[in-house]
């Protein structure tokens, strides 16, 4: 299956409980091998049966991510059905560059995931669907672009615009903070 790269900005707290869960997987890894060597067998032997249970047992971050990512893209506010989306949309969505809205004023971390090429179009087309009209009204207004010069209650129009947009990034802090493994529960 295809995988596509994501770039997206996390929450610190996040992106250190995954740097800690592969941590701890790495550790969790060892000891598995230190424990079939002293069931006597060779670290080849060993090494061969902790890669095939690192699947199931330990998987990797991308899978996480993307575990939390189809969680929260099963939830009604995102889960569609959407109209596909346009070529001239895919191509826009697959520019890098931040959308339009305050900053959140808390450390945030850049990740980089490939994740299945489908998952990936279902992200998109979520962010794009429920973000559509309020990009649309953002762009209509003049709202939007590089050294705009705002006044007080234009930009009091476009931060609560913005708050309404779904970018892939927020879905993604989203889904780590509900389902990833800093979630509570």
């Amino acid at each position: 299956m295809e995988k596509l790269p994501v770039t997206v900005m996390i929450y610190a707290y996040q992106a250190g409980r995954l740097d800690l869960l592969k941590k701890q997987q790495r550790l969790e890894e060892a000891a598995t091998i230190r424990e079939l060597e002293g069931q006597g067998k060779t670290r080849r032997e060993a090494r061969i049966i902790v890669a095939r249970m690192r699947p199931e047992e330990w998987p990797s971050l991308e899978t996480v991510v993307a575990h939390a990512v189809e969680q929260r893209l099963d939830e009604p506010d995102l889960a569609g059905p959407w109209r596909p989306l346009t070529l001239l949309e895919e191509e826009e969505l697959a520019l890098s560059g931040r959308w339009p809205g305050p900053s959140l004023g808390v450390s945030l971390s850049q990740r980089n995931y490939k994740f299945p090429s489908d998952l990936v179009k279902r992200l998109r087309t979520a962010a794009w669907r429920v973000s559509e009209q309020p990009l649309r009204e953002l762009r209509e207004r003049g709202l939007v672009g590089a050294g705009l010069v705002l006044g007080e209650s234009e930009r009091a129009l476009r931060d609560q615009l913005a708050e309404q947009l779904y970018p892939v990034p927020r879905i993604v802090r989203e889904a780590l903070a509900r389902y990833g493994p800093a979630a509570s529960g």
